[in-house]
């Protein structure tokens, strides 16, 4: 097992226990958050993949962690994307406080050769191999959700990994610049995925959004576009995502 450094930390949610992580591997130091149910217990593990400017505990993030960890019973943990967050203190104090400038870099770097989708998808699934060493998480159902930026890196690692039982994505479009990619690593997706849009998103199509979700093989799938311009994601997705989840996770399992 690569280097895990564990901190207990006070709970950002109201009633979770929640701990912070840093892994070190392949030479880059990943920051992470894990958040428990307060009882134990947890019936599934959802993986959250921040957007674009944002970062594993910023409000939006930690409002569906609150609804997944305090109303589903759920544990949930997150990780800091490429120049984000805690990462994002590779850049000066006035880029790391500047949403925009974070957009920016972000965007510089999808556009790059590789779009740095190698480098995020193993920062997760090394994270996920750490977290299902606690004894909380053993033999509990994996789950994916993130939108936008969550699903840029999100996909693929959904591609990579058969350990995700289901994934939420969307809000990122084939018409994108260097997206085509997504559109190849859908069809190594093998879960179970609803895919999200939203009518006046001003970044991605609904015809680059739907490219990429006709390219995910299963059957068990669904795309759900929703009124609205490109912002965080709003209350009835974040409960549509959650019943999906809960669903494909803990009632099929039980079935």
């Amino acid at each position: 097992m690569k280097q895990i450094q564990w901190a207990d930390v006070a709970s950002d949610t109201g009633h979770a226990k929640t701990r912070d992580f840093i892994i070190h591997h392949q030479g880059r130091t990943v920051p992470g958050a894990l958040w428990l149910p307060a009882e134990g217990g947890a019936e599934a593990l959802i993986l959250v993949g921040h957007g674009g400017s944002r970062h594993k505990r910023d409000d939006s993030t930690l409002d569906y962690i609150k609804e997944l960890v305090e109303n589903n019973n759920l544990a949930a943990a997150a990780i800091d994307g490429p120049i984000h967050g805690s990462r994002g203190l590779e850049m000066s104090s006035h880029e790391a406080s500047d949403p925009s400038a974070r957009q920016e870099a972000f965007l510089e770097l999808w556009k790059s050769p590789g779009n740095g989708i190698e480098n995020m998808v193993a920062d997760w699934r090394i994270s996920l191999t750490a977290l299902l060493t606690l004894p909380e998480l053993k033999g509990i159902p994996i789950g994916y959700f993130g939108l936008s930026m969550g699903t840029a890196y999100g996909l693929p690692f959904a591609a990579a990994d058969a350990r995700i039982g289901a994934a939420v994505l969307g809000m990122w479009g084939a018409n994108y610049p260097n997206s085509a990619v997504l559109v190849e690593r859908a069809r190594f997706v093998k879960c179970p995925v609803l895919f999200l849009h939203k009518s006046e998103d001003s970044f991605f199509t609904l015809e680059g959004g739907l490219e990429i979700y006709r390219a995910l093989p299963g059957q068990d799938k669904r795309f759900m576009m929703h009124e609205g311009p490109h912002t965080a994601a709003t209350l009835e997705q974040t409960n549509l995502a959650t019943r999906f989840l809960v669903e494909r996770l803990t009632i099929g399992k039980q079935a």
